[in-house]
Order: C-alpha cells, then structure tokens, then sequence
C-alpha cells in the first residue's frame, strides 16, 4: 500500500487537519455532538466534521463508494444498538478501513474499558471532560496529532 504524507502540500494550520479528509464523529448524545462541533467550530474545522447518531449509520457512511473515507474516527463508548466495541471490531477487521485511526471518546476511565479498546485496535482513548476549556485541548491535541502522523493511504 502506497504511504502518503496528507499535509506535504498545504500551509501549517496550527496543528488541524484542515483542508483534509473530514473527520467522522460516531455521537448518539445530541449535547456530546453539538458540544464536540463547538469544538471543531473555534479550530475552523466544521466543514471538515462529519457526524453520524450511532455505529450503524456510521458503517453505512463508511462503506458508501463515493463517500471519502475520514481522516479520523472520534467514536463514543456508549452507543445504543450497536455498541461501539462491535464497531471497533467491524472497523479493524476490513481491510479498506482498518487503517483509519479511531479515538475512542468516554464517561468511563475504568482500565478494563481502556484496554478492551485498544486491543480491538483504537488508536486513543480521551476521557471526556465536564470542563470545556479541557475537552477543547484533548479535541485539538487528537487533531493536532493526526494532522502531524504521516498515516497510509486507506484506499
């Protein structure tokens, strides 16, 4: 598979990604998804955000053919019907879209769930905060960090 560097030919900007594939957000709490848009909105990525209301539409998203695979997967733990270990799972078993990274969003910061998620193959895992100002730098430094990765080309 061909290795690409996604920020070679665009200008710095602090650390988004910015003028990239969009970022797929998995969010079945409407406050969680409209705060976590907030967030994208003061790093000027809101164009960039794309969100689906639980895993199920998100599998759909991703395996339309003409639909750009994300840059990045931000996945809730907690999703009604089908549960976001499932999706994990699902995602890093196929292999057009194994090599998205997924960074799991949670209430929870037990050592079980954090382990579970990383053995299923997630590439983070942030606990949510109560304080915006905190959420707001844990967003950005999961962005900032993706946009920095040389990542290989999922397609």
């Amino acid at each position: 598979m061909e290795v690409v560097e996604r920020l070679a030919h665009t200008e710095p900007t602090n650390g988004t990604l910015k003028g990239h594939k969009p970022v797929l957000l998995v969010e079945s709490d409407f406050r969680s998804a409209v705060t976590i848009s907030r967030v994208f909105r003061e790093m000027d990525l809101l164009d960039d955000l794309i969100i689906a209301v639980d895993c199920e539409n998100a599998l759909v998203r991703l395996n339309q053919d003409e639909a750009a695979k994300p840059a990045m997967i931000l996945l809730d733990l907690s999703m009604p019907r089908m549960s976001a270990m499932s999706f994990l799972g699902l995602i890093k078993e196929a292999p057009e879209l194994r090599m998205i990274p997924v960074v799991v969003l949670a209430e929870s910061d037990q050592a079980e769930d954090v382990a579970a998620c990383y053995s299923l193959g997630a590439a983070g895992y942030l606990v949510k905060s109560a304080d915006y100002a905190e959420f707001l730098e844990k967003i950005r430094a999961a962005c900032g960090y993706w946009a920095l990765s040389r990542l290989p080309a999922v397609y």
